[in-house]
């Protein structure tokens, strides 16, 4: 038998004010459009509680008991790489033969009361024990610092754009049936169809030279880079003794770039800033690169030509106000790392 809808709390108001003024139960019945004996029991049951209110409901009953919505919480607490249905088969496994099995559906609901969702893991580079104790290490260095020392420090990095191939997830609208409509695809070509390699760098409130790399960046070419733009963009931009920053590339750390870093600072042309290993979260020029991606892929490029253009055109567009933000961010940086214990942490808790 189909459930029948339940009276609105404001209907079987109107029918106790109805009854109070001396009418029957046909006449409010026709007068709200119910049936006579809803009306009836309306008035028997506020007779009884003296309330309007609903009545507490049993609904249905759970399919699963506390001890299992604990398993499944607990299970999924330990890998959070399993899945519902791997999660539903450790459950059920653990159950007799004769007992009700439960649903993937179920384990999801279950998972989703606990504020255990679904979501894109987040891809960092791998933190070893030593790799957090430098970036620690680094921070504390570093926290103090204010920000006409943060402007002083030459933000350098090299990065690869290609034409295609961006790691960007696209969502699109479409109706059933047009998941293979060209409009609501992404295209894709083997090993992103060409790009370029860039290195570039900034300080302060500005960008110093972008440079292309042409075929495979060694020691030799990088060497030629230091000289050719590293050191002449920190000059300019920042002064004598501004504070050079590189990661530990190879090509970077090779005794050919050391030494001749070295000498310079022992010139007093610069100082070197260390920097730990596999902390390009902590690189604001990542986040120009990331910017300069969004802008160029916007263009839509057509060959690795006109994507030079489009990145040097976006180069020397970026705004001092977007650098500086960079730049003052750099602090909060210094305290989230800190508080992570030279882990990972939320940028957008910064």
């Amino acid at each position: 038998m189909a459930r029948t809808n339940q009276l609105s709390k404001e209907k079987r108001q109107s029918i106790i004010t109805l009854r109070t003024e001396g009418q029957s139960v046909r006449k409010i019945a026709k007068t709200l459009n119910v049936s006579p004996s809803a009306v009836a029991k309306t008035i028997k049951r506020y007779d009884e509680t003296g309330s309007h209110e609903d009545r507490p409901r049993k609904g249905r009953p759970r399919v699963t008991s506390a001890a299992e919505d604990k398993f499944i919480r607990v299970t999924s607490l330990r890998n959070r790489k399993l899945t519902a249905p791997q999660i539903r088969a450790q459950i059920n496994a653990t159950q007799s033969s004769s007992s009700r099995h439960i649903s993937t559906s179920t384990v999801q609901r279950r998972l989703c009361e606990s504020g255990l969702y679904g979501q894109i893991a987040a891809k960092k580079t791998l933190l070893r024990k030593s790799n957090k104790q430098k970036r620690f290490v680094w921070a504390k260095k570093h926290k103090e610092w204010t920000l006409d020392q943060w402007k002083s420090v030459l933000w350098s990095d090299e990065s690869k754009f290609e034409i295609f191939g961006s790691t960007r997830r696209v969502f699109v609208r479409r109706r059933k049936g047009e998941r293979m409509v060209s409009t609501c695809m992404v295209p894709t070509v083997k090993h992103g169809g060409g790009g370029v390699m860039v290195w570039g760098c900034f300080a302060g409130d500005t960008v110093g030279d972008l440079f292309k790399i042409e075929g495979t960046l060694n020691q030799h070419g990088y060497h030629s880079i230091l000289q050719r733009h590293a050191i002449p963009s920190g000059l300019h931009l920042v002064g004598p003794s501004f504070i050079f920053q590189q990661d530990n590339d190879p090509k970077h750390t090779s005794r050919l770039c050391k030494g001749y870093l070295t000498k310079k600072e022992s010139d007093g042309v610069l100082r070197q800033m260390t920097w730990p290993p596999q902390s390009p979260d902590l690189n604001p020029i990542e986040m120009v690169w990331d910017e300069m991606d969004h802008r160029v892929k916007a263009k839509w490029p057509t060959s690795a030509q006109h994507l030079w253009e489009l990145l040097q055109d976006c180069w020397k567009t970026i705004s001092g106000d977007y650098l500086m933000k960079l730049i003052e961010r750099m602090p909060r940086v210094c305290k989230a790392v800190i508080k992570a214990k030279g882990g990972y942490f939320e940028e957008s808790k910064i």
